[in-house]
């Protein structure tokens, strides 16, 4: 009776190890393919002009925009499809990338004709850079999908590692050269288009490299693969313009200087989204796998991925938080200091995103509550921008997305607890989650005053959050986390192994 117990332990041990260790290969990975909003502004904001810089932003704004509702969550779908049907990978890639060119070609087609319509007033003067930027930039972009539904994270790093260098040298160089943003805009679009070739080349050789009796017993399932995508392409629609209504109202109304200010106050926003989506791209593919993934075992592992958000999202926070004025100031100049407030706003989103409600839902085929949740909370935000930006000014943008994304959270944890029929102290681990955040309120306590800053300047900085972070760690194996006592254990393991000769 034991043995089968020990089993089942070390099994779930495992599992939460592998869990954490994917979720950080694929959070640095992500950190990369943000590397262009991530980076690129720190140096820019020293090469443009602020009324430059806004311009540039205000393209990356549509493009992003855009990029979203094109994409719509078909290469997403990959997460669940590939490790639930092993013998079909090629076709549901074949689909993936079908649907997503129909999907973009419709999408940048009704935009382009709405802004010739409307005089300019959609696109304006970047209508035709943003279509074709759009067009390259998301079709024959499943890799990275296709890679972590095989559980291959190493390759993911390789692509994306490549894909921010060279974006990052594109962008810095036409930015030293000519200081306007058009150039830097048509060469971002030549950067797409070689990428794009490249990866239909590399994608029609691994086709060749199939055996033509294995491509036979491929099975068509387009419609079972188009249900799957429209509500959580919906609701990624959604949440991505929740996230960008405050962006739109500010360069519509106050105009593209403000923007640039909120830009990097929001700058947070890839952060955010990279910590919580890796934990979640990680664990989708383990309820796809799991034969009971309709039942206890997916909300068991669901359980999991939100103490291992917790612990990567309060980390990041706290020391955020802390150094807000030093990032802002010093990263992007004095000139951006009104920043610094919704920079620290923003982070209250922090909170919300531990608990990514949706994989949960969707692991037992319940996507409409997604769509309503997000629904609900762009309606909410949108409210919220018309009567509060014009008296409050750039912070009440960010404070309106933080309040929407806590409305929905509240109404995807009511669909949820619906979903599995269980009360509200079943939802999550607060036990465990309780110990996170009392770890890192007491390792917080490194950063009373202003120490740091004073005797150590900039590197001060990293100092401190090297200190916190240690101190949040030691606590955390104190206070008996199960997914840091996993991690530790598995990193004692390797340490223990022999050389190999």
């Amino acid at each position: 009776m034991r043995r089968p117990r020990r089993a089942r332990r070390r099994r779930r041990s495992r599992v939460i190890a592998g869990l954490v260790s994917r979720t950080a290969i694929i959070s640095i990975t992500r950190f990369m393919n943000q590397g262009l909003v991530v980076i690129s502004p720190i140096l820019l904001v020293r090469l443009l002009t602020v009324e430059e810089f806004g311009r540039y932003r205000e393209f990356l704004l549509y493009a992003g925009l855009l990029t979203t509702i094109c994409a719509f969550g078909i290469n997403n779908s990959l997460l669940y499809f590939i490790p639930s049907r092993p013998h079909s990978v090629r076709q549901m890639v074949r689909q993936a990338v079908i649907m997503t060119f129909g999907t973009s070609m419709l999408v940048v087609g009704v935009t382009v004709l709405a802004d010739y319509l409307s005089n300019g007033a959609v696109l304006g003067a970047v209508a035709l850079p943003v279509a074709l930027y759009v067009l390259l930039f998301v079709n024959l972009d499943f890799w990275e999908f296709y890679w972590l539904a095989q559980k291959r994270p190493v390759p993911v790093f390789a692509y994306t590692t490549g894909r921010l260098i060279a974006r990052i040298l594109v962008v810095v160089t036409a930015a030293t050269i000519w200081r306007d943003v058009m150039p830097i805009i048509w060469s971002l679009i030549a950067l797409e288009a070689a990428r794009m070739t490249v990866s239909f080349i590399a994608w029609q050789r691994a086709g060749r490299s199939i055996d033509p009796a294995d491509r036979g017993a491929e099975d068509a399932c387009w419609r079972e693969q188009f249900r799957y995508c429209l509500p959580v392409g919906l609701a990624l629609v959604l949440v991505t313009l929740n996230k960008s209504l405050g962006n739109l109202f500010v360069t519509k109304t106050l105009g593209v200087v403000a923007l640039a200010h909120y830009a990097i106050g929001t700058h947070i926003q890839p952060v955010i989204g990279v910590l919580r989506n890796s934990v979640s791209d990680a664990v989708l593919p383990e309820l796809a796998a799991l034969k009971n993934a309709k039942g206890e075992g997916a909300l068991a592992l669901w359980r999991r991925s939100t103490v291992v958000s917790m612990i990567l999202l309060t980390a990041a926070g706290v020391v955020l938080f802390e150094f807000a004025h030093t990032f802002v100031v010093t990263l992007f100049s004095p000139s951006y200091e009104p920043a610094v407030l919704i920079f620290q706003i923003y982070l209250l989103v922090l909170v919300r995103e531990v608990f990514d409600f949706g994989v949960a839902l969707r692991a037992v085929n319940k996507t409409a509550p997604i769509v309503t949740g997000s629904l609900f909370a762009i309606l909410l935000n949108l409210l919220l921008l018309v009567t509060v930006l014009p008296i409050w000014g750039l912070p009440a943008a960010a404070l309106a997305f933080v309040i929407s994304r806590w409305t929905e959270g509240v109404v995807l944890g009511r669909s949820t607890m619906r979903a599995y029929n269980i009360g509200i102290d079943d939802l999550a681990r607060w036990g465990d989650l309780a110990r996170v955040a009392l770890a890192a309120l007491v390792a917080s306590i490194v950063f009373y005053g202003s120490f740091w800053i004073d005797h150590f300047g900039l590197v001060g900085v990293v100092l401190g959050a090297a200190v916190f972070m240690c101190l949040f760690v030691v606590l955390l194996v104190a206070f008996r986390v199960p997914e840091a006592v996993a991690m530790l254990g598995r990193l004692r393991k390797t340490e223990s192994l022999p050389a190999k000769p």
